[in-house]
């Protein structure tokens, strides 16, 4: 047996002290791990460990360098120059340190001035310092940092040396583990409780129909800037916020926000320019509009600001989407409501119901007014109505004029096609606008069906031609229109001078028949032919008063009819 001496200078036996040792590890072990479990703050943490470390290991210094990236950043010390903690960095492979997070083994260094690895710092206080043992801390392949011991006298670090600060870096590597764990699970939890609250908030923001001023007002306070909302072309939207809040009236919008994975994007603008966050507001795949947030000195780029721009770009989303389909119900109960008094069939104190309920919503009928019906010559499916009021358009002139107006208007949207507008009768009450709207659609009726298109045509010009459409029976019509031109139409079929034309266009110029022969470009005698031939064929006097007049109303039936 070999015999050693301890501190006390009392001898006893080597196995004694190996045991002595052991047990002292031991004990040391079951400390830092007791000490670890009862300390939560990090900083604290690495304190224990550092000076645990260097009196169990009898030293004058411990150190430790945790790795961050690529580097090996001075973390905790109790001998060096403290000042230096978080400041001093080796990179992996540099100096004693870095070489033994390199290689990933233990270095025994009795002289550093004779290490040809060593690398002194400036500033770091590591001239007294001769020996070192330096072990890396290891979390299975993952390399944490490196546990450096030195003395200030000459030291031969022996094997029992680097086993007992390799357990001292295990156990290091475990307890920083755990806590890195402990913190990252705290930092989730954090995440999630700010995520809770805001969106809690907004979403009783939401429920209570606060209105999108404010909710931008919310996520203002909570990014810590003003907040206004932008439509999908850049223009601020009218009504929400004021223009002396310091937020632009128009912002150039970024391509990259047109992408549907695109989320906040950081541009520069307004007078003078200032940064602002713009977040794209979504429903789906549509761009609904845009959340720019205004960037203050004080404000920094934390997780509560990212939180409350997502969070706030999905509420807007939620509100402006309820205005949209709010408005859009609005509007189609308005329209069906007016639809519903134009139809007709309603009794007076029904139609005066309706035209109050249309009121409540945003659409006063008017008691006194004109009903203008514009129409495509080609599709005469869709149709848009205008209700003219007497103290717009107080005589039939003037609603003509306006209903000019409007086709022109309308006519490029129509081309290649036309269009054609009808007018009614002034209606004296909302129970006689359906009336009206009748009378504008027999108007454009009519004037079709006699060759007219792209022009406009109000009930009254119609004239005595009215009384046709109050025959009730087609074929009462038919009769009168076989009666009078029969023969022509039959004769039409079979030759081929025109007597039928040459009858509408003696009507439409009043039986003059040089102005009709200059109409149809034709000479007068070839006119005087005509009227011959038809009056033998119908056995009718053309220059007979009430021919004329039974014949210009059979013509104008046999438009109406489509004969």
């Amino acid at each position: 047996m070999k015999s050693g001496r301890n501190l006390a200078g009392v001898h006893v036996t080597a196995g004694a002290a190996d045991s002595s040792l052991a047990a002292r590890e031991l004990s040391f072990l079951v400390r830092l791990a007791q000490a670890a479990a009862s300390t939560p703050r990090p900083d604290e943490l690495l304190e224990l460990i550092i000076r645990e470390t260097t009196s169990a290991i009898g030293t004058d210094v411990c150190s430790l360098y945790l790795l961050t990236d690529r580097d090996l950043l001075l973390t905790a010390t109790n001998g060096l120059n403290e000042n230096m903690v978080g400041k001093v960095t080796m990179k992996v492979g540099e100096g004693i340190t870095g070489w033994v997070a390199e290689s990933r083994k233990p270095a025994v260094v009795p002289d550093v001035s004779r290490e040809p690895h060593w690398k002194w710092v400036p500033g770091l206080d590591e001239d007294r310092f001769h020996s070192m043992a330096s072990v890396p801390i290891e979390s299975g392949p993952r390399l944490v940092g490196v546990l450096n011991v030195q003395s200030t006298e000459r030291r031969e670090f022996n094997s029992g040396d680097i086993d007992f600060l390799r357990a001292i870096a295990g156990q290091v590597a475990g307890i920083l583990e755990r806590s890195e764990l402990q913190r990252r699970t705290e930092v989730q939890l954090a995440e999630i409780r700010l995520s809770h609250d805001i969106h809690e908030r907004f979403t009783k923001l939401s429920l209570d129909g606060a209105g999108l001023q404010s909710i931008l007002e919310v996520i203002g306070s909570l990014a810590g800037a003003r907040a206004a909302l932008y439509s999908v072309d850049g223009y601020r939207v009218r009504g929400v916020g004021e223009s002396s809040d310091g937020m632009p009236q128009r912002i150039h919008v970024p391509p990259t926000l047109a992408q549907t994975t695109a989320r906040e994007v950081r541009i520069t603008a307004g007078r003078p320019p200032k940064p602002l966050d713009v977040v794209p507001v979504r429903a789906g795949a549509e761009m609904l509009g845009l959340l720019a947030v205004g960037i203050d000195e004080e404000a920094v780029d934390d997780e509560g600001r990212l939180r409350a721009l997502e969070h706030g770009s999905t509420v807007l989303a939620l509100e402006l989407s309820k205005e949209r389909a709010a408005a859009e119900v609005e509007r189609r109960l308005r329209g069906d409501l007016v639809e519903e008094v134009l139809a007709g069939g309603l009794e007076s104190d029904e139609a005066e119901r309706i035209a109050r309920q249309a009121e409540r919503l945003g659409h006063r009928l008017p008691q006194r007014a004109w009903v203008v019906v514009l129409e495509a010559d080609d599709d005469k499916t869709e149709a848009a109505v205008f209700l003219v009021p007497d103290e717009l358009a107080a005589d039939l002139s003037a609603v003509e004029k306006l209903a000019a107006q409007v086709l022109a208007a309308a006519a490029p949207v129509m081309k290649p096609g036309s269009g054609s507008v009808g007018i009614g009768n002034l209606a004296n009450g909302v129970s006689e606008l359906a009336r009206s709207h009748v009378e504008a659609r027999q108007a454009l009726r009519l004037t079709r069906r006699a060759g007219g298109r792209g022009r406009v045509a109000s009930y009254r010009s119609l004239g005595a031609f009215r009384l046709l459409l109050e025959v009730q029976s087609p074929d009462a019509l038919r009769r009168f229109v076989d009666e009078l031109l029969g023969p022509l139409l039959r004769y039409a079929q079979s030759r081929d001078t025109p007597l039928l034309e040459t009858l509408e266009a003696l009507s439409a110029a009043r039986w003059v028949r040089r102005a009709a022969s200059r109409n149809l470009g034709i000479h007068i005698n070839s006119m005087t032919y005509r009227v011959e031939r038809i009056e033998a064929l119908t056995d009718l006097k053309l220059d007979d008063p009430e021919t004329r007049v039974a014949i210009s109303i059979a013509l104008r039936a046999r438009a109406m009819l489509g004969m």
